[in-house]
């Protein structure tokens, strides 16, 4: 079965289109070779949304052609968009390069650093230039050593940068001090700098910090520098979170993405909202005044801590949240005392659900489940369950979350048959 990706490169391919003009040095590196890890070096967004809005529609009538899709929900930020953004540390003899990770022909991972990134905040490469001139600074050597990851998170207006290492010792954490003092003194809206500890496998890179998280795993983290949170504005509300907390990479549109989800649940307060994989608590917190009742779980201890705090921070009362890994047995628990007026949502992660976990909560007959998808390749075996647990799709409605990917988030709304 081919996937949206592949109707999206055959659509592109078709239409045949390199009507993008680029400001110098941007998608390009230092020696003015070309990125084509991403759209952005070939299309402006215009033309970008309108082909991905085409490959949408194909795909949906291939794949799921019992039910319509709405026309796609572009970004408010077409380029520029990246609150997350992140290079890998790739060490020779000579130097260290902070690059985007690009598979060679060959199958190696080779680093690509461009001067400036078309979807990324200007500011952001030019503090990862900045990173690099000092791990290729005798001081900046103990860093240099133990990297791998460097990661900048925050808002469009005030970063905060996460140094991923392989251990944190006390070298490392005088010489992220000497950083951040030179960091800071060049860029005034840096508000935070951290060191994260990853678990090495199989080789000399740790883990990536947002990934292998479980009930059970031990995270070392440490604050060199600054607020020890950080915020996001949704809706006219300030979230704060953890800076080991999931939070989305386009800010630009998740208020978007909740009121569409407000509007398909019509939520009233007699009902309770179940909200797994909740992060931090912005779509629980954000339609908790419509309900009577929110319940959310994840399984980041990180981000329930910031979700609990969030709550307490704007004074909503009517919202609990839980630690807890969404497996078929948990959301059974969870919704024991469920009725089939109550409403859920599930933003699961790129892997997808659990086994079990669709038909746990299918069995609930909850009045109406929003399923947002980040990998649209599983939207279709997963609305199949959802068939067979006898769910019809009643609206879908895609959301241009990555701009210059092939990526999209599909929100559908399921409800009983």
């Amino acid at each position: 079965m081919s996937g949206f990706h592949a109707h999206l490169a055959a659509t592109i391919k078709a239409a045949g289109l390199t009507s993008r003009t680029l400001p110098s040095g941007e998608c390009q590196s230092a020696d003015s070779r070309p990125c084509t890890l991403c759209y952005a070096v070939t299309l402006d967004y215009e033309n970008e949304a309108q082909l991905k809005n085409q490959a949408l529609q194909d795909f949906w009538q291939k794949h799921v052609p019992h039910a319509s899709l709405d026309p796609l929900v572009v970004s408010p930020r077409g380029r520029s968009y990246r609150t997350v953004t992140k290079r890998r540390a790739f060490a020779s003899r000579s130097e260290v390069t902070l690059g985007l990770i690009d598979p060679a022909e060959d199958g190696r991972l080779e680093a690509f650093n461009p001067v400036r990134c078309a979807i990324e905040p200007d500011d952001h490469a030019r503090i990862y230039a900045h990173v690099q001139d000092f791990l290729n600074d005798p001081n900046g050597l103990p860093l240099a050593e133990e990297l791998s990851y460097v990661v900048i998170r925050g808002s469009y207006t005030e970063y905060s940068i996460l140094f991923n290492v392989r251990e944190i010792t006390a070298e490392i954490v005088r010489t992220c001090n000497r950083l951040s003092k030179r960091l800071t003194r060049i860029h005034t809206n840096i508000g935070g700098l951290f060191l994260f500890e990853g678990q090495t496998k199989g080789g000399r890179i740790p883990t990536y910090y947002l990934e292998g998280k479980s009930l059970h795993s031990q995270r070392t983290f440490r604050r060199i520098f600054g607020e020890k949170t950080l915020y996001q504005k949704i809706l006219g509300r300030t979230f704060i979170h953890s800076p080991l907390a999931f939070s989305q990479v386009n800010q630009s549109l998740v208020g978007q993405m909740i009121a569409c989800a407000g509007e398909m649940l019509a939520l009233q307060n007699h009902q309770t909202l179940y909200d797994l994989y909740c992060g931090y608590g912005p779509f629980s917190l954000c339609l908790a005044e419509k309900a009577g009742l929110v319940v959310g779980v994840d399984v980041s201890a990180e981000s329930v801590e910031s979700a609990i705090a969030n709550a307490k921070r704007l004074r909503i009362l009517n919202a609990r949240f839980i630690r807890g890994e969404i497996t078929a047995q948990s959301v059974s628990s969870i919704m024991k005392t469920a009725s089939e007026a109550d409403a859920a949502i599930l933003d699961p992660p790129r892997g997808g659900t659990m086994s079990g976990v669709i038909e746990s909560i299918a069995a609930r007959r909850l009045r109406k489940t929003i399923h947002i998808f980040c990998n649209s390749d599983l939207l279709p075996s997963e609305i199949a369950r959802w068939r067979d647990g006898g769910y019809r799709l009643t609206r879908a409605v895609p959301f241009d979350m990555f701009p210059g990917t092939p990526e999209v988030e599909i929100m559908v709304l399921m409800e009983p048959q």
